[in-house]
């Protein structure tokens, strides 16, 4: 009876230390508004997801293209244009996809159309169409960009700012205030 005693007195110690243990959680929502502000990212903001990701020579790299805004200041759009740079050292374009967010709203059809310069350049080109609403309005998924690795290195695929816009259906620009890269290891 002392032995199980023993053991009981050892489990309950073991539960109490081990319950105090605070991990740390490395979350990574690319809609999240405030998190994307304590870094420096203003909105409306251009966010690549994953932030960061780790594969091998055989794995396919999948990024998310997302456009966030704070729910108290959203602007109606009709149009983006994202230019995209990512490192051909080690990475190859494969497919470029339109994202749910442009699709999904209000089960209209949108103009989605891209151009890739051979190099390492990809510009997107959205536009929403539709007969009765002429802008959407919200935060989402523009488009899902997938590369292939040929070889290892570690880069990031970044947005040029300088290129990208967004516009309404009166072709007024909306001002993007900042964007988030994705950081790409391939071991």
């Amino acid at each position: 009876m002392k032995n199980h005693r023993g053991f009981y007195l050892v489990f309950a110690l073991w539960l109490v230390v081990d319950s105090c243990t605070i991990h740390k959680k490395e979350l990574d929502n690319p809609v999240d508004f405030e998190a994307n502000e304590e870094q420096g990212i203003g909105a409306p903001t251009l966010v690549f997801y994953p932030k960061s990701q780790t594969k091998s020579l055989s794995d396919s790299v999948l990024i998310e293209s997302f456009i966030v805004f704070k729910p108290d200041s959203m602007e109606p759009f009709a149009g983006v244009h994202l230019q995209i740079e990512f490192p051909n050292s080690f990475l190859e374009l494969d497919t470029i996809k339109p994202g749910l967010f442009i699709t999904d709203t209000s089960k209209a059809t949108p103009l989605f159309t891209y151009s890739y310069d051979g190099e390492n350049i990809i510009d997107i080109y959205t536009f929403f169409l539709d007969t009765v609403k002429y802008n959407i309005e919200g935060t989402g998924h523009i488009a899902d960009l997938v590369f292939t690795p040929f070889n290892t290195g570690t880069d990031s695929i970044r947005y040029n700012l300088k290129f990208c816009e967004m516009i309404d259906y009166n072709d007024n620009i909306i001002d993007l205030n900042g964007d988030r890269a994705a950081e790409v290891i391939i071991q």
